[in-house]
């Protein structure tokens, strides 16, 4: 992420990419969905901070990434699913440090 991000930056860009991939569900979302949802509410980051907050987040085991990749096309995708253990977080039932929920 962005040295440019203060830590507490980082935990509520955190909180928004686990609340849009469980709106997202059951398709999940990608990293473009989920940077193109943030900037629609006026929340800007940069696509690379987006992918690194879904990146520590699956670190923690609340979301899973899928990457998809088409060689001929020319195209890949990370697709973000929250996780069980995700939506606890979002439910109140689970604290995980590193992530802020506003």
């Amino acid at each position: 992420m962005s040295n440019m991000l203060s830590i507490t930056e980082k935990q509520i860009l955190r909180g928004y990419c686990l609340k849009i991939c469980d709106q997202a569900e059951p398709l999940g979302a990608g990293i473009e969905v989920i940077h193109s949802a943030l900037k629609k509410s006026g929340v800007i980051y940069e696509k690379a901070d987006v992918l690194e907050a879904c990146r520590y987040l699956e670190k923690k085991n609340l979301i899973v990434l899928q990457h998809i990749e088409n060689k001929i096309l020319g195209i890949e995708r990370f697709i973000a699913h929250i996780t069980a253990k995700g939506t606890d977080v979002l439910e109140g039932t689970l604290s995980v440090e590193g992530i802020e929920l506003i």
